[in-house]
This record gives C-alpha cells, sequence and structure tokens, in this order.
C-alpha cells in the first residue's frame, strides 16, 4: 500500500484529513504525526508518496520540515502539500521548498479532494522515471537503474557494486561510500541490508535459508550471507 505522510499537531484537523484521505485516496494509507521530528524519522525508514505539513508545528515549522524532506535525495521530487492559517507563507515554501500546492485553514472537503488528487497525479508521474543510484568518482557520475542492481558489496573504504544489465553481470568497485551513504542515495525500501558488509535489492528476492543463513537473489549466481543482527530486515521484505 502507498503512503501519505500527515504531520499536523491539532488532534481534530488531524482526524478530519485522515477522514478525507481515507475517502479520496484510495490504496493510500495515511500515516500521522504530530511533530515534525517524528515525521522525519519514520520517513527515513518507509517510502513515502505524499506529504501533508502542517506549518504551524510543536517543535519547529514545517517549512524547515519540508526543507529537510527535499535534502533527501529520495524526497527530491515527492509532492509536499502544506497546511496553514497563514497565507502569506506559501510564497516561501514556493520559492524554496517548490511545495505542490498549499490549503488553507479552513478548508472544505472539496478543495482537499481537488489538490490531493493533483499531487497524487504528480506523485505518479515523477514514479514513472527510472529510479537510478548516482555514484560520484573524482570528475565522473555514475548511474545505475535500481532494478538492475543485485547487491552492493562493502569492503572497509571501497565498495563493489553487483548489478545485471543488458543480459551480463557487472562488478564495479567504488570508493568512499559507507552502506549508510548508499541506503541514503537509493530511498527507503530500495535497498535492504542483510549483512554488515551487504545491501541487497529487495525486488529479486528469491529464496532465503535460514539454517544456513544465506540468501539467493534473481539473476545473481552468489549466494549472499545473512547477519543475525539484519535477519529482522528481511523478514519485512518478505512479510
Amino acid at each position: 500500500m502507498r503512503t501519505i505522510v500527515l504531520v499536523e499537531d491539532e488532534l481534530q484537523a488531524s482526524q478530519l484529513i485522515q477522514q478525507y484521505v481515507a475517502r479520496f485516496c484510495k490504496g493510500y494509507q495515511c500515516m500521522a504525526f504530530p511533530t515534525a521530528a517524528e515525521a522525519l524519522a519514520w520517513s527515513k525508514e518507509h517510502p513515502v508518496d505524499l506529504f501533508l505539513l502542517d506549518i504551524q508545528l510543536p517543535d519547529y515549522r514545517g517549512t524547515e520540515l519540508g526543507r529537510q524532506i527535499r535534502a533527501m535525495p529520495a524526497y527530491r521530487f515527492t509532492p509536499i502539500l502544506f497546511t496553514t492559517e497563514l497565507a502569506g507563507e506559501e510564497l516561501n515554501a514556493y520559492r524554496e521548498i517548490k511545495c505542490w500546492d498549499f490549503l488553507v485553514k479552513p478548508f472544505t472537503e472539496q478543495q482537499f479532494a481537488a489538490a490531493i488528487s493533483a499531487a497524487l497525479e504528480l506523485g505518479r508521474r515523477v514514479e514513472r522515471r527510472p529510479a537510478v543510484l548516482r555514484i560520484e568518482q573524482k570528475q565522473f557520475l555514475f548511474e545505475y537503474s535500481l532494478r538492475d542492481l543485485l547487491y552492493i558489496e562493502s569492503f572497509g573504504k571501497r565498495a563493489v557494486i553487483h548489478a545485471y544489465t543488458a543480459g551480463r553481470l557487472l562488478a564495479d568497485q567504488v570508493s568512499g561510500y559507507s552502506l549508510a551513504r548508499f541506503l541514503e542515495l537509493a530511498g527507503p525500501g530500495q535497498l535492504v541490508q542483510c549483512h554488515k558488509s551487504y545491501l541487497i535489492n529487495p525486488a529479486r528476492l528469491e529464496k532465503v535459508d535460514k539454517s544456513q543463513r544465506l540468501l539467493w537473489l534473481r539473476d545473481c549466481p552468489d549466494a549472499i550471507p545473512i547477519g543475525e543482527k539484519y535477519q529482522g530486515n528481511l523478514k519485512e521484505v518478505r512479510a
């Protein structure tokens, strides 16, 4: 199921917007948070298709949260809708954060339906672009289609990116990237850590042998080890 993240600290407003989402956004779940910090932490671990952000929040402003969201590679183009009682703030959002639209409180059910329908359609158009992993090495920029990626293996200060494209296997060595950085660049849910030294493409997961602590990926001849600490990550993939 696709996900809309709502950040709204007023309980009544949050409940109303959740009702609207359930009514107009079939196939989407709404994850509601009262603070910016909670929403940001959750979004770093789970893919989000649209953000609904109130500008007035108890910990810090929704516009600041929007800037932090835009700084994450996975959410550079994800639609953001602001809700606000201060109509002047939308100009700042448009210019600096590139939000899709804004809703001035109190807004009607029809206004909400029109704004969110347009934002979700924008998100679907953006999603149709092939997702890629961009790696900089000296003066060069390399791009790997995430659907072709098999796994990434870390060897301290260097890593090997394994991919299957155009009917052949690739193994490219890169330096200066940690596994945590690869996870950040790929975006939530695109790669999964199964071992202290391995990230896999969960879309290619075919078989898991718990007794041997090994897994196999489609189009990959190698068995990938599973670390005890990371077994829970695979449960989420296979759920």
